[in-house]
């Protein structure tokens, strides 16, 4: 009798899409459970990697610091949102990215796309300054989108195989 050999199959692992969450992301879902930048952080943590630098960590601080001096809880509610969305964070990007930057968006905002072209398929944003038409042309020539948080869901929604 004859055997036929065994075929191992391995499953590639499918790459999940890298999101660089913008400041104004984390705010939102801190005061509200019932939007985009909440459900994201909750419950997109398994098939998204979520990455924000340290200059969104630090603007949203401050943020919290000088609109909500005495809701010290908030910020505790900031970690554990992090911590929750398994959200990477990133060195700032160096002042060789940032010059190139900083003529598409102004000079507060520069490390925030510098960051998300560098390592993220998408910038996840409120901002308006980085969803004018010029800024999302200028991030899909350097193969980012630049999309809201309602936006992405509907897209992974449409388009993704792991959603």
């Amino acid at each position: 009798m004859l055997k036929r050999p065994v075929k191992h199959y391995t499953k590639e692992p499918i790459k999940k899409p890298k999101v660089f969450l913008d400041s104004s992301v984390l705010l939102s879902a801190l005061f509200s459970s019932k939007g985009g930048s909440f459900y994201i952080l909750t419950q997109l943590k398994n098939i998204l990697e979520l990455q924000i630098n340290e200059y969104v960590l630090a603007e949203t601080l401050e943020v919290l610091d000088k609109k909500f001096p005495h809701r010290s809880n908030l910020k505790n509610t900031l970690f554990l949102l992090l911590g929750t969305g398994k959200v990477t964070i990133f060195a700032n990007p160096g002042s060789e990215e940032l010059k190139n930057i900083e003529k598409i968006v102004n000079k507060e905002d520069a490390p925030i796309l510098a960051s998300a072209i560098l390592e993220s398929d998408y910038l996840a944003t409120l901002d308006q300054d980085f969803l004018e038409e010029s800024v999302k042309k200028f991030a899909q020539k350097k193969s980012i989108q630049i999309i809201t948080p309602g936006g992405l869901i509907n897209y992974l929604r449409e388009n993704s195989k792991i959603y």
